[in-house]
């Protein structure tokens, strides 16, 4: 853990101005400074920088945040490596707390192995400049040298030992070996692993070169060669072109993941700047995870041929864990004679552009790949298609989406919700179907005849006629359906929520410390605030509190009513949920909250110093640091 007194000395010897304006363009307005928000599209100026509050804020969005803050968000990263890219720009190291720093000697190591690997790369950007041969390939494939400079491309000449020229006692350099830049003969001599092919260096999110990709100029085998997995380079984990691509993705709204490097570079050619790509293996969902940290949506497009379709399929499968109501994937299919990069340079850009605005979704794709893959139309497929799913829904996070997804694959393979979830081992909820089903809410009725309510004995509209329902079911009659459930239910608070699982889970009770503590900060509480610190209390004191003494242990009508609430929430949870994840992600919801009103609360004070200003920069540091626990957890 890096200290609070570093973070304040490095926030002083910062200038939120300059760190911001590496980024972007930002002019006088009075005591600030305004420019286009990096965060949102605009064309009005919406975004502010405060140089006496040393803080950033835009009007549009609601972006917020100090020097750090607009690092990680802006350049993707967490707050630790926010703190080492800004300490670096000011030449000072970063120290870490007893327990939590990486060994000196591994972290010379890795500043070694980057070291020789950006060393190479710049060796490879200029041999590249010397290569005709190289350079008509590239030109050949529409290429410019605008977008070879800004992905680093180089070119590795057709010699066994080329990394000689840039590299010290290249022959006992072993280090060579552990970057991925050299092999040893059987004769037991060094030579370059990469020769005679066009270089792609693999940058990390600090824009640190960590491994390479290479593609000869013809057709020789293998056509891509990638980098080893070293230590400071995996395959599983790492996306070609994110350094990049990273302003594009947020402009754009969605990143465009490809296969291929050469995939990549074409789709920025022609506007497309928000392409990246998997590294010579199929997407994990490490990929996934990295990728949603920077989008909301991310849209998949692979070759057209057989080896694309089950690269799609794969990416689908690891998109499972993370897929929700707020971050979706989709798909494009491209002709089977096309990739992105030849698709694009036969369709132009507007044809790529209706490919994506066409794109499928992923329950589109799932429900595709089952009418093509079962029959679907028989029973026995039906149930083979149900077999085939249950290990691959059981991976998805009990989510709405979870939920309408399920609904839907139930009606494609002609099972209730509730069936389909009990056969694909889903715990659902009492007397209901999968989560946020709705339970208990009231009854369809059919039309009325002569006053009396449909049904059974209110006529014949709400039974099914004779008449077939698509393909399989039969239909209603042409009278419209009346449904009894009320209003809909009004959205429950984050406290409620936490407060339910406490209740399932008193067990991990002692996880609400740290919330405890900002709670008992404030002067004068809300009353749910009240309710969940007495809540905790009579948990602490018996974690085994029957529900009846619970109900009486507050005394007065808004508290009772408050915790009616949280019993009636904590009854509809599922059995199968992992309570203690679920508490921790409770946990950093609410204290998120809370530092983001108190920070609301402190900026609305002018001025901040003091005092005062170390705990707003405390409390900056706190939010972020809880916002990155939260999107770890996605």
């Amino acid at each position: 853990m890096i200290p609070q007194s570093f973070i304040d000395d490095l926030l002083y010897r910062l200038d939120i101005t300059d760190v911001v304006g590496r980024y972007v363009q930002l002019k006088a307005a009075g005591a600030n400074l305004q420019g286009l928000c990096p965060f949102h599209n605009e064309k009005s100026p919406s975004f502010t920088v405060s140089p006496s509050k040393q803080f950033y804020h835009c009007f549009g969005c609601g972006a917020h945040g100090n020097a750090v803050g607009f690092v990680m968000e802006h350049l993707g990263l967490t707050f630790p490596e926010a703190v080492e890219n800004l300490a670096g720009n000011l030449g000072i190291d970063v120290p870490y707390e007893k327990g939590m720093d990486v060994p000196a000697e591994v972290r010379s190591e890795r500043e070694e192995l980057v070291e020789l690997l950006t060393r190479a790369a710049n060796y490879y950007k200029a041999q590249l400049k010397k290569s005709p041969v190289a350079i008509d390939y590239l030109k050949n494939r529409g290429l410019t040298g605008h977008v070879a400079a800004r992905y680093g491309m180089g070119y590795a000449p057709d010699a066994y030992q080329n990394l000689e020229a840039v590299v010290e006692n290249y022959a006992s350099n072993t280090q060579l070996d552990l970057a991925g830049l050299t092999k040893i003969s059987d004769s037991n001599r060094r030579y370059d692993a990469f020769r005679g092919r066009i270089m792609f260096p693999i940058r990390n999110a600090k824009g640190q070169v960590i491994g390479f990709g290479g593609r000869v100029l013809g057709d020789e085998k293998p056509k891509y060669l990638n980098s080893p997995e070293t230590p400071v380079f995996s395959k599983g984990h790492e996306v070609y072109g994110l350094f990049e691509a990273r302003q594009a993705i947020h402009k754009m709204g969605y990143a465009l993941v490809t296969e291929g490097y050469m995939d990549v570079v074409a789709l920025a050619q022609w506007g497309f700047e928000n392409a990246v790509a998997t590294l010579g293996t199929a997407v994990t969902p490490d990929h996934v995870l990295k990728l949603f940290k920077q989008t909301d949506r991310l849209v998949f497009a692979f070759d057209g041929d057989s080896a694309g379709q089950k690269a799609a399929w794969r990416a689908l499968q690891a998109c499972l864990p993370h897929v929700s109501e707020n971050k979706r994937a989709d798909f494009i299919f491209l002709p089977a004679e096309h990739d992105p990069d030849s698709f694009i340079r036969t369709e132009g850009p507007d044809g790529f552009e209706a490919m994506v605005a066409q794109s499928a979704s992923l329950s589109e794709f799932l429900a595709r790949y089952l009418e093509r893959s079962y029959p679907l139309q028989q029973i026995e497929g039906s149930a083979a298609a149900i077999s085939f799913l249950k290990p691959l829904i059981v991976q998805m996070q009990p989510t709405v989406y979870r939920s309408s997804l399920l609904r839907a694959l139930a009606n494609l393979l002609g099972a209730t919700p509730m069936e389909l979830s009990r056969h694909l081992g889903l715990k659902s909820r009492e007397g209901g179907g999968d989560y946020f089903s709705p339970r208990n809410k009231g009854q369809f009725q059919g039309g009325s005849q002569n006053g009396q309510p449909g049904g059974q004995q209110g006529g014949q509209q709400g039974k099914f006629s004779g008449k077939k329902f698509g393909k399989r079911f039969g239909q209603f009659e042409d009278q419209p359906l009346q449904n009894n459930w009320g209003p809909r239910p009004t959205a429950k608070s984050p406290l409620l929520s936490l407060a339910a699982r406490v209740i399932r889970a008193p067990q991990h009770v002692g996880l609400c410390n740290s919330l405890l503590e900002l709670y008992e900060r404030e002067q004068s509480p809300a009353p749910e605030v009240h309710s969940f610190v007495h809540l905790l209390e009579k948990v602490r004191s018996d974690p085994n509190l029957l529900e009846a003494r619970l109900q009486h242990a507050f005394n007065d009508e808004v508290h009772q009513n408050w915790v009616n609430s949280v019993l009636k929430e904590a009854r509809t949870l599922d059995d199968s949920l992992d309570f203690e994840t679920e508490l921790r992600s409770g946990v950093y919801q609410c204290s998120e909250l809370w530092f983001k009103a108190e920070l609301e609360r402190l900026s609305a004070e002018i001025p901040i110093q003091g005092e005062q200003l170390r705990w707003y920069h405390e409390c900056m540091q706190r939010f972020q640091e809880l916002k990155q626990k939260r999107v770890n957890q996605l």
